[in-house]
């Protein structure tokens, strides 16, 4: 399966929930936010939406920081 993750195309295993994916790749899931084509998904829904073949899923770091 292929996927296109934060640019990039990667060739998945298996197919993966948003929350799997994440400890995958080692993302904080408290830190992120995630949209899978576009669409933001919500916090709690991350262990029940299925990422397809052709998906495009972008992983938003939130660093703090400044003054």
């Amino acid at each position: 399966m292929e996927i296109v993750l934060n640019g990039e195309k990667e060739v998945l295993d298996k197919e993966y929930t948003v929350a799997e994916l994440l400890e995958k790749y080692e993302f904080n899931p408290d830190i992120v936010t995630v949209a899978v084509n576009g669409d933001i998904l919500a916090r709690d829904t991350l262990g029940d939406k299925f990422i397809k073949d052709g998906d495009t899923v972008d992983i938003l770091l939130f660093m703090g920081g400044g003054n």
